[in-house]
């Protein structure tokens, strides 16, 4: 009798391999900002989340003027700036939405996980002095 499913175990091969493929075209992904732009994103995030017209202005004159600097290249400034003009358009759900999407796609890069890497954490657990701990009295 032919059976039309695969095992268990080509099933799971299957899945991986589709989450390496899709890991490796950047599938989902967004586009990537540096980190010296990165901080816009939590900006203006907020300046949309709060919908908060002066924070918007501030943080699309601030995108505007590292993009002229070069400090912000057109891909970074078209990610951005599509969300300053969703916003400006009375349009801030969407443009929350889209901050948060921006946000959430970024990658850390190397220099994130080389500081990740170096951080120190103790890992010896700490106790309460007397005066921290609470008594119920009866």
């Amino acid at each position: 009798m032919h059976r039309p499913f695969l095992g268990v175990g080509a099933a799971c091969a299957v899945a991986l391999l589709l989450v390496v493929a899709c890991a490796a075209v950047g599938c989902g992904g967004g586009e990537q900002l540096s980190g010296e732009n990165r901080e816009l994103i939590v900006s203006l995030a907020t300046a949309v989340s709060t919908r908060e017209p002066k924070w918007l202005d501030e943080n699309a004159a601030l995108i505007e003027k590292r993009h002229d600097e070069g400090t912000c290249s057109d891909s970074e400034y078209a990610a951005l700036k599509a969300v300053v003009d969703k916003a400006k358009a009375g349009d801030w759900d969407a443009a929350q939405e889209a901050a948060y999407a921006l946000r959430d796609a970024q990658e850390p890069t190397a220099e994130d996980l080389k500081n990740l890497a170096e951080r120190k954490v103790s890992h010896e657990p700490k106790t309460l002095g007397p005066k921290a701990r609470t008594s119920k009295k009866s």
